[in-house]
């Protein structure tokens, strides 16, 4: 038996181990971004934010967290199968960290810096980066393009919501 024979074995009998430290990887992703921006949230909750003329169409703040959370299950599952697609995935890796990072920032401006227009400028292109993602996920695996559609959607909605508050406010 060849080197490269008992390296493709080892790889091979390796690559299950791999993929679920690569779930488990984004899914931590995932509830630390959840945490991170639930943290930031909560921080601006109070009189500013009792205070602001809120849209009529904005649902009852009982339903954010388990939209956050299946949206970023469904991100978490979504960027697995993407990571697994080799190098042709990193430019879609890249826009994945963009993306986290822009999530923060968003609850960081409008919550606990109290900045709803800066803050309506940083989801303009939060929502520019997750449509990226959405088409670069569906031309790599159309499931995990599906997988985030749910994400771009909630994003519009919480933007028309930033929009809102930033005109009437």
């Amino acid at each position: 038996m060849s080197t490269t024979t008992l390296n493709t074995a080892a790889s091979t009998t390796d690559r299950p181990a791999r993929r679920l430290d690569l779930l488990a990887f984004f899914a931590f992703l995932s509830i630390l971004t959840l945490g991170l921006g639930g943290w930031l949230t909560s921080l601006g909750f109070g009189p500013w934010y009792d205070e602001l003329k809120k849209p009529w169409f904005q649902p009852p703040g009982w339903v954010f967290s388990p939209v956050w959370t299946v949206i970023f299950v469904l991100l978490a599952f979504a960027t697995w199968q993407i990571a697994r697609c080799g190098r042709v995935a990193k430019t879609a890796l890249v826009w994945y960290g963009v993306q986290l990072m822009l999530n923060v920032g968003w609850s960081l401006l409008f919550f606990t810096l109290h900045q709803p227009f800066w803050a309506l400028v940083e989801i303009l292109v939060l929502d520019a980066v997750v449509i990226v993602m959405v088409i670069l996920y569906a031309h790599l695996r159309p499931a995990a393009g599906f997988m985030l559609v749910p994400y771009a959607c909630w994003l519009i909605l919480a933007t028309a919501i930033n929009v809102w508050i930033v005109i009437y406010n």
